[in-house]
């Protein structure tokens, strides 16, 4: 029987590939016989099929346990693979909690930093001129002017005493007022409550008395004939207007502005409060605005003009 000749250069391929693939043998598998393997002639197609059989025994990579022969760098890997499943949880629930966080805290610093701007935007135009120069009778017929807005806050507001819902519901809400800034005693006993009359025609000084004993005890009243009325009014930028054509003793309904006006003890404008404001809102605004004005040295014992 003749021997095939392997050609020098394949034998040489087929010895450096068995060489290279000794580790992936199996141990079952001897020495003596990896030998016989490789002083084997192979045809091509065994050839093929010996390297697909020797693919065979490489390390199942579909199982996570560390075989003999991994690396340290691989079994780390392996054991932070296996460690992802029950983090995951964890950080995602950490996650959502520390956006909720950031969430919130844009959101707040967004609201002060419209703030600032507004306040900034009102320093830069000044405040709106609102208040000035009058004279009006009060509830004791005492002839009186702007001076009585001096050396106290002043809230005032401007209605009529036949008003059936409106004016006592705000009349309501600044007794309200009132009374919880007079529970704080740095600050409670230098605000005093005015009501201006809009109803001249209606409005004398017994009537305006009589209503205001349904409110706070520390009212100021005030009324006046229709053009010191119409004076103030257009000096606080208030809008009030009547029917034409009204009948003597005829009832009318009086349509007028809905607000409240904070004056400082210089007798200038702080602050305005709509109908919209709540009591709670309206008195924390105005502690803000006195303990400002005591700490920038405002002084509540001393007029302005006589300092």
């Amino acid at each position: 029987m003749s021997i095939q000749r392997v050609p020098l250069n394949a034998s040489r391929l087929i010895e450096t590939t068995a060489a290279t693939r000794h580790s992936e043998i199996p141990q079952s598998i001897t020495p003596t016989s990896h030998n016989k393997l490789t002083n084997l002639n192979f045809s091509p197609s065994l050839k093929s099929s010996s390297f697909i059989t020797r693919r065979h025994y490489t390390t199942d990579q579909n199982n996570s346990s560390p075989q003999k022969g991994t690396s340290k760098a691989d079994e780390a890997t392996i054991r932070a693979r296996n460690a992802i499943g029950p983090t995951t949880w964890r950080s995602l629930g950490l996650f959502i909690l520390t956006g909720i966080g950031l969430l919130f805290y844009f959101k707040s610093e967004k609201e002060k930093m419209i703030k600032r701007k507004r306040e900034e935007s009102q320093k830069s135009f000044g405040k709106p001129k609102i208040g000035g120069p009058f004279e009006l009778l009060d509830q004791d017929g005492n002839v009186t002017d702007e001076s009585i807005l001096k050396g106290h806050f002043s809230l005032i507001y401007f209605g009529f005493t036949n008003c059936p819902d409106i004016c006592p519901e705000e009349l309501d809400k600044m007794t309200h007022v009132i009374n919880n800034l007079r529970k704080n005693a740095e600050i409670g006993n230098f605000i005093t409550p005015i009501f201006i009359s809009v109803d001249p025609q209606r409005d004398s000084v017994e009537s305006v008395r009589e209503y205001l004993k349904d409110f706070h005890q520390d009212f100021i009243g005030l009324t006046g004939t229709y053009d010191q009325v119409a004076k103030v009014a257009k000096s606080y930028r208030v809008y009030f207007s009547r029917p034409p054509q009204v009948k003597e003793g005829e009832d009318y309904l009086v349509d007028h502005s809905i607000f409240f006006y904070l004056m400082d003890p210089n007798g200038e404008f702080v602050a305005v409060y709509g109908k919209q404001a709540t009591a709670e809102e309206i008195i924390e605004g105005i502690k803000g605005h006195i303990k400002e004005f005591l700490k920038s040295g405002g002084d509540l014992f001393h007029r302005k003009d006589t300092a």
